[in-house]
Formats: C-alpha cells, structure tokens, sequence
C-alpha cells in the first residue's frame, strides 16, 4: 500500500535525512457517489458546470459513499485512528460538488466513529482532482457511448484530444504533480494516509502512472481496475509518477 519513492524529480525539496528508498504515505482513492449528472447519463466535466450544487450526488450516491466510508473504517480503524491523532489523515477532494460532497459523507462518518476524540478534519479541495475535460461533448448524453469513442481514441494516441477533449496524458500528468506535492508535504511523517476523492477517469489514470505504463492502458480492465462509484481502495505504486511542469 505505501508508496516507495525511487525517483529523483519526486524527491527535490524532501529534508536531506529523508530516505529515498523508504515508502513515505498511504494513498486511498475514492470515486464520487452516484451523481445527478450519471443518473441522467449526461456529461458534466467542466469546472463550471462541475461545482453547480445541482450537480451533486443522488440519494443513492450519498448512500455509497456512507456505506463504503464505513466499510473503510472498520477496515483500516488502528491506521486511520493513528494518523488522525498525529493530525497525519488528510482528506483530499476534486472541487467538483459529487467529489466534495462524497468527501463531506466520508468525514462525516469519521466523526461519528471517533466522536470528537480527534482532531477536526478538513477537506483539501485540489484542482488537479477534478474530472477530466470532455471539450465538445460536455453537456452531451447518452455518456456511456461518447465515452467509449473517447477511450478507443486514448488507446490509439493518448497525446490526442479529439472533440476538444483533455487528454489522457494531461490527466496522467496533472494527477503525477499533485502526488508529488503530497510527498513532498508528508516528508516529515510516514504515517500519513491521505484519501483522494474524485472521478472514474482520473482515479484509472492515476493508476497508469502509479504502475509506470502509459496513460493509453487505463481503459484496459486487464491492466487497471476501475474503481466503482463510491468505492475506496488503497492506491498502490510500483513507482511514483514524476513530476512534470505540463499541463
């Protein structure tokens, strides 16, 4: 589960007795809830349209995210309480409102478990979370068929951005960046665990890069598992993705 850090990009700005070939946090991803905009099989990725309140979670989204929060908790209970005490469990959202509000369900559900014997948790929202961008067809639905035109063109060019749509190495990238900030920032304690809440896109990327393939292998069920709405599961990498300062 713990992230061993071997490449040097990731490493600038780490404290000098920081041990690069020790693993530094714990990563867990959760996918959003059922949102309105799914239910209504409608692609909703801009940032603008993304933040809209009405484009939230349904109820049965809301109820995924509990269920699964808990189911967390009763299985990692001894390594999020430690964390928590340490002020070291960091809750880490895409600002779009299904990611934040399923963030909200999980924090609420560690409060209720600890019941105020820990810190008070807040929600980071970062930008490099959120969904990616699906250019000309935002707005467009049925989604499933769209997003599979998409994903066909990923696995040909993953560099390519037909229909205005962000590519998946964009996404690769930008997911890469935030990790490396978040290592950086957890230099001081290993026992860190963070949770980053976001989207189905963006959580298979990430993992393309967790296991050094190209962004083009994440719609390869053989290679990356998609994470189900609302599910979290530990974030494994056989290597850090490297930093990059591209989009």
């Amino acid at each position: 589960m713990l992230i061993p850090l071997l490449l040097a990009g990731i490493l600038m700005g780490l404290p000098a007795q920081a041990n690069p070939s020790q693993p530094m946090a714990r990563y867990f991803g959760m996918r959003h809830g059922e949102s309105v905009p799914s239910s209504q099989q409608r692609i909703c990725s801009a940032m603008a349209a993304g933040i809209d309140p009405r484009n939230g979670l349904t109820e049965r989204g809301r109820h995924e995210a509990q269920e699964s929060s808990d189911a967390w908790i009763a299985a990692h209970g001894d390594t999020i309480r430690r964390a928590w005490q340490q002020g070291e469990l960091w809750i880490v959202s895409s600002p779009f409102s299904r990611s934040r509000e399923t963030a909200e369900i999980l924090v609420a559900r560690l409060q209720h478990w600890q019941r105020q014997q820990a810190p008070t948790l807040e929600i980071r929202l970062e930008a490099d979370l959120r969904e990616r961008d699906f250019g000309r067809l935002e707005g467009q639905s049925p989604s499933g068929p769209l997003y599979r035109r998409v994903w066909d063109q990923d696995a040909i060019d993953p560099e390519g951005t037909p229909w205005g749509v962000e590519s998946a190495a964009a996404v690769q990238r930008r997911s890469a960046a935030l990790i490396a900030r978040l290592e950086r920032e957890a230099a001081a304690n290993p026992d860190r665990v963070t949770v980053l809440v976001s989207h189905g896109d963006t959580l298979k990327i990430l993992q393309t890069s967790a296991q050094g393939q190209s962004a083009a292998a994440h719609q390869d069920a053989s290679q990356v598992k998609p994470f189900h709405t609302g599910e979290i599961r530990a974030l494994i990498w056989a290597r850090p993705p490297a930093a990059t300062t591209g989009p």
